[in-house]
């Protein structure tokens, strides 16, 4: 008996993580940019700084245990919710495309994402110096 061809599912380089990516790929970039935006949002900073070192790495990020499917796996899948419900991913994705089966696509935008300073550059701009004047009081 012959194995089926899994070839388009699965990366041949063996990324644990390529279906998802796949899966996630299906969304329209405005959809996918809105919802890693809001999780990036929501993710405490060692989280986030976690996920970019593994990317960084070239490690999958599913096999992280911050990212496990029960644990903070769980927690980012309902955070993609508030964006996009299942229905609405299923629309996007036919067949496999529910969170169950994106969520670690979301993350790995996420990580692959340019980090934005919300800082202005040094030197740029330096904030007024306060001048306090001492008035005495007459007597």
């Amino acid at each position: 008996m012959d194995q089926p061809d899994f070839g388009e599912l699965f990366d041949p380089d063996l990324d644990p993580d390529f279906f998802d990516k796949k899966q996630w790929a299906k969304v329209p970039e405005p959809i996918r940019k809105d919802v890693e935006q809001h999780v990036a949002a929501h993710l405490p900073a060692d989280i986030l700084a976690k996920l970019r070192d593994l990317h960084a790495r070239g490690i999958p990020i599913s096999s992280d245990p911050a990212f496990f499917h029960f644990g903070g796996g769980m927690a980012v899948r309902n955070l993609c919710r508030q964006r996009l419900s299942d229905d609405e991913l299923a629309a996007c994705c036919p067949f496999g495309g529910g969170w169950d089966n994106c969520y670690i696509g979301v993350l790995a935008g996420i990580a692959a994402a340019p980090i934005r300073r919300l800082q202005a550059p040094v030197g740029s701009w330096q904030p007024r110096q306060l001048q306090f004047s001492f008035i005495e009081p007459e007597l």
